[in-house]
């Protein structure tokens, strides 16, 4: 740090943003505010000495986190925020908890009023330390900026908060910083040497690699690969085929969309065809890796497995719903080297799934509906492309009926598994994805993250959102709640009658509302060769989609009862 300061907020806030550079920063995400302006500014003047810094800004805070989450999701680095105080604040709550969930490195930087404006009535001031407590990894209440507390210190208390950022339980940390007036500096510089004197470079504990019992193997085995990184999806493939053992593959896996003869396809509808069921029903051993299976039906036959059932995951949290699993805390790429499966005969799984093709295609090709989306976006998707599927009706339907291909990156969302911030999300992955991003989610998702579009303005490279506009929420036809009767439409579905045409036109969005499959198909791969956003939007009757799934399930299940 350069000794020369005009003011201790100047000099506190350049060495809390350069110890998050140091600790792996490289986006900083900043919404407007007085009581931010220090760490603001600093950021400013870092992002002028450092190349490698990128600011991005935003004039809604909840949008602002869940952009930097996505940006964390596709860069592997801690991401910072920065926001004034009062109720900015509590806004970035829904991010974190999505943070938290699935272990992402975000650092919430919120400026703070000091102690002496708290409980007076005084402007933006409410009560900031603890406001995440149940979702962060680690909490610094920082002071007001103040040269007896010597920058050594500030240093040491910043790298110990922030080495939650690190390690297999890593996530969100918040850090709450008070500032007194006059916020700004001025002309006049002073020398803070003295100050910086005892600072020391920044410090980061090395990981712990503890060894593991590694669980015996007796056949049939099967591997169930849940939400999992690029790289521990390789080491599981390459687990199955040193064993020819098959993978039944969540669509956040990393491997639903590959086609590969150890890669089950299908594994929603496998668990609901009575061929599936069978060959199911042989297994003696099931290895999963990774949790939060979007699958119900997978889901209840894993709780319902009479065999051994191992859960390996990386994080110490429990991921088993159903508390069945013996669990396993481990690195997935380094079990699965360690682990030495004798090779084993055909389970059958494979050939029963690949056996529902023709259902699939006979239940998409007409009438026109969101399940036909889903199937044709997966056959038109670029290699290069990543693909992210907004929860509830979106994932599910992509799950069960996305054709096997290429094996693009698939990013979800199910920590907590919301319909917010998906756009923010989808917006910031974009920036650090080179090869382009599309989005599938419902009417109701994109109307409770809608000026987040302004955030996929000038994407550098292509960004699909592709809206499924089925007028409320349709997954409560999925749910018991739809035979609620008179209540359904008003406590459930909550039909709105709105389209997003003029939305793509505030945004500046080129738009698209193609009225059958060939139309999608023309409009979505113009819309994947260029850069910037397209905006595409499918509009269906209510019941449309879960017809369509429900009767594609009753004809594979018909199908069995001929036989």
């Amino acid at each position: 740090m350069r000794a020369p300061f005009s003011h201790i907020n100047q000099a506190w806030s350049t060495l809390i943003l350069e110890r998050l550079h140091d600790q792996g920063v490289r986006d900083v995400c900043i919404a407007p505010g007085s009581r931010s302006a220090p760490l603001a500014l600093a950021a400013a003047h870092l992002a002028e000495r450092r190349d490698d810094l990128v600011l991005h800004t935003h004039f809604d805070e909840r949008g602002l986190g869940f952009l930097a989450l996505g940006l964390t999701r596709a860069s592997g680095r801690p991401t910072a925020l920065i926001t004034t105080s009062g109720t900015a604040v509590p806004n970035l709550h829904p991010a974190l908890v999505e943070a938290f969930q699935t272990h992402q490195p975000l650092i919430a930087l919120t400026a703070d009023r000091p102690p002496e404006l708290i409980h007076c009535g005084a402007n933006q001031a409410i009560e900031q330390p603890g406001l995440f407590a149940l979702h962060v990894r680690a909490q610094l209440n920082l002071p007001p900026p103040d040269t007896a507390i010597s920058a050594g210190a500030l240093g040491a208390d910043m790298d110990q908060c922030l080495q939650a950022l690190h390690g297999a339980d890593r996530g969100p940390v918040h850090i709450n910083a008070p500032f007194r007036e006059p916020l700004y500096g001025t002309s006049q510089l002073a020398d803070f040497g003295p100050w910086l004197s005892d600072l020391r470079a920044p410090t980061r504990m090395p990981p712990i690699h503890e060894a593991v019992a590694l669980p015996r193997l007796h056949g049939p085995v099967a591997l169930v690969a849940g939400q999992l990184d690029p790289d521990e999806a390789e080491a599981v493939l390459a687990l199955a085929q040193r064993a020819h053992l098959p993978i039944l593959a969540d669509i956040g896996s990393q491997l639903r969309l590959i086609d590969h003869p150890c890669v089950v396809p299908y594994p929603d509808l496998l668990c609901a065809s009575p061929s599936g069921q069978h060959a199911l029903a042989g297994l003696g051993q099931v290895i999963q890796f990774g949790g939060r299976i979007t699958s119900k039906r997978l889901n209840q036959w894993l709780a319902g497995f009479a065999g051994e059932y191992w859960l390996v995951s990386a994080h110490s949290g429990c991921l088993d719903p159903e508390r069945r699993a013996i669990p396993i805390q481990a690195n997935i790429p380094a079990f699965c080297t360690q682990l030495d499966p004798p090779p084993q005969s055909d389970t059958g799984l494979v050939a029963a799934a690949r056996a529902l093709a023709p259902h699939l295609e006979a239940a998409t090709e007409e009438p026109f509906s969101e399940l036909s989306v889903a199937r044709r976006l997966s056959q038109e998707i670029p290699q290069e492309m990543a693909l992210f599927p907004g929860n509830s009706l979106s994932i599910r339907l992509l799950d069960a009926v996305a054709e096997p291909g290429l094996g693009q990156r698939c990013v979800t969302s199910r920590g907590a598994s919301g319909i917010d911030g998906l756009v923010a999300t989808a917006a910031g992955f974009a920036r650090r994805h080179p090869g382009g991003l599309t989005l599938l989610l419902g009417d109701l998702s994109l109307l409770h993250d809608l000026n987040s579009l302004a955030l996929t303005q000038g994407s550098s490279s292509p960004l699909v959102i592709v809206v499924l506009n089925n007028d409320g929420g349709a997954i409560f036809n999925l749910l018991p709640a739809q035979s609620q009767g008179e209540h359904f439409q008003p406590l459930f579905q909550l039909p709105h009658g709105l389209g997003f045409e003029h939305a793509a036109t505030q945004f500046r969005l080129r738009y698209a509302a193609p009225k059958d499959i060939e139309a999608f198909a023309e409009a979505y791969q113009a819309a994947c060769q260029r850069p910037g956003t397209t905006l595409i939007e499918l509009t269906f009757p209510p019941d449309r989609g879960s017809q369509a799934l429900t009767g594609l399930i009753q004809s594979i299940r018909d199908d069995a009862a001929r036989r």
